[in-house]
């Protein structure tokens, strides 16, 4: 089992490097060869022998990758656990504490744990995400006549603090399951207690599954607040724009 542990975690840090090299080397290449074109116009932004020069020191990678990969099929080594339904720690939590008739010390302590590593999660990603909203909204940030540059400066905030806050995201709804799981045992404590000293448990309905995950809220904030701030900053007002001109001019409607 440790083995196959080992080999699923080398599948996978392989899988982000080259992700991570190959994105790399696209934009390397196409940057060298817009300022290529740029002074001599009629040289080509991609080539075979460009890609190939980018490409080669991946290659060794990529073909040792597609060998691990060929040698995990041919062993049969696969993941036990894919067709068994995800555990969720704090469900599980719910159930056992709701049949506590009084929490104990413990319990509340580790609850309170748990609220104090939640609130320091998406403390430090709404702050993590001020820099790109005050990047946004700032319409000096966004030349017309450089388009490209524009696009690479965006992506030079946006990425580095989204990094980071979802990092921190995730290293904090880490350490708030762990206390989730001490939750879990004080209160599997509790109720052993409770039913040595004659104390019934009551009866109490099943939480139900929550039906909007933290990505999904996550998501849905960043998309609002990148409409605003393209209402904001006039992009709105160039879309409307650029569409009217392709309706008057390319269609021929005008």
């Amino acid at each position: 089992m440790r083995r196959i542990r080992i080999y699923m975690i080398m599948q996978a840090v392989l899988c982000a490097l080259l992700v991570i090299l190959l994105s790399v080397s696209a934009v390397t290449v196409y940057r060298e060869g817009a300022a290529r074109k740029a002074d001599h116009p009629l040289e080509p932004i991609f080539s075979r022998e460009i890609v190939a020069e980018k490409a080669a020191p991946i290659a060794p990678l990529f073909f040792f990758s597609i060998g691990l990969l060929a040698a995990g099929l041919v062993l049969g080594i696969k993941d036990e656990n894919a067709n068994k339904a995800a555990e969720d720690p704090e469900m599980r939590r719910d159930l056992i504490a709701a049949r506590v008739v009084e929490p104990s010390v413990a319990m509340r302590r580790a609850r309170s744990g748990q609220k104090r590593w939640l609130l320091i999660g998406w403390g430090v990603f709404t702050l993590c995400m001020l820099p790109i909203l005050f990047y946004i909204i700032n319409p000096s940030h966004f030349p017309q006549e450089d388009l490209e540059g524009m696009f690479f400066s965006l992506v030079l905030v946006f990425f580095p603090w989204t990094v980071v806050g979802l990092g921190a995201l995730a290293v904090c709804f880490r350490l708030r399951e762990r206390y989730i799981l001490r939750e879990t045992e004080a209160a599997q404590e509790r109720l052993k207690e409770e039913k040595e000293a004659g104390v019934r448990p009551e009866t109490m309905a099943a939480p139900l599954p929550k039906s909007t995950g933290a990505l999904q809220i996550v998501l849905i904030v960043i998309a609002i607040g990148f409409i605003a701030a393209g209402v904001f900053n006039g992009s709105a007002r160039d879309v409307l724009y650029k569409a009217i001109n392709i309706c008057t001019e390319c269609i021929g409607l005008g």
